[in-house]
């Protein structure tokens, strides 16, 4: 069944309990998934698919087919943060708080990034599109070069036990990531907003760009 104008919640005008009781009818999410995503997406305000745990652009819905692949893309982070003990896998253990959880992004086919030359320029697009670019302001915009891609940076130290749940959590995101290509992973770090860093995961699949979303606090210092 396709999403429709219907299925898309925009967050701000939404509370944390309405939050959690929508997203608790609409998908199979713990209540501490729920709960992470929610203190990281209010933060952004952004349009939500509760079913799938994703954010969506302006203007754009996912096809069926993608939104059970943001569905299990999501819900594979989850477990695999859970597996090594932090928030949000594009966070990782290096946070200093566990309160954020990751999400799905869906952009779908962007036009404008053709003839875009920088890494750094096309991030700002993809936050632009999301209606995010206000983030920006007073923020470092930095491009994160995983050593073990398509997986995130933040597991570039992380050496699970082969068998071990953590390595399975692992490998079944690697898994989900790899069906992606032109992977781009980026951050903004803010300022002036307790330390808060938002993370991002994207590259082209069917239906076009899409992946994960994520935030950390990180030290002033």
């Amino acid at each position: 069944m396709a999403t429709t104008s219907a299925d898309l919640v925009n967050l701000s005008s939404m509370d944390q309990k309405s939050f959690t009781s929508l997203v608790s009818r609409s998908s199979r999410a713990s209540q501490a998934d729920i709960q992470g995503v929610w203190a990281t997406m209010a933060s952004a305000t952004p349009v939500f698919i509760p079913i799938s745990q994703a954010v969506v652009a302006q203007n754009s819905t996912p096809p069926p087919a993608v939104e059970a692949t943001l569905a299990a893309l999501t819900a594979s982070a989850h477990e695999a943060a859970t597996a090594i003990l932090c928030g949000s896998i594009l966070g990782g253990k290096s946070s200093e708080s566990d309160e954020f959880g990751d999400y799905g992004i869906f952009i779908g086919e962007l036009d404008v990034l053709d003839g875009v030359p920088s890494d750094e320029e096309k991030a700002a697009k993809f936050l632009k599109a999301l209606g995010l670019e206000r983030w920006l302001e007073n923020s470092k915009l930095e491009i994160v070069r995983s050593k073990k891609a398509p997986l995130p940076g933040s597991l570039d130290n992380v050496h699970p036990t082969p068998g071990s749940l953590a390595h399975a959590s692992i490998a079944q995101l690697s898994k989900l990531l790899s069906q992606l290509r032109d992977i781009l992973e980026f951050r903004v770090v803010t300022s002036g907003s307790g330390g808060l860093v938002l993370h991002f995961l994207l590259g082209v699949g069917y239906g076009g760009w899409q992946g994960l979303g994520g935030a950390s606090t990180w030290s002033d210092d």
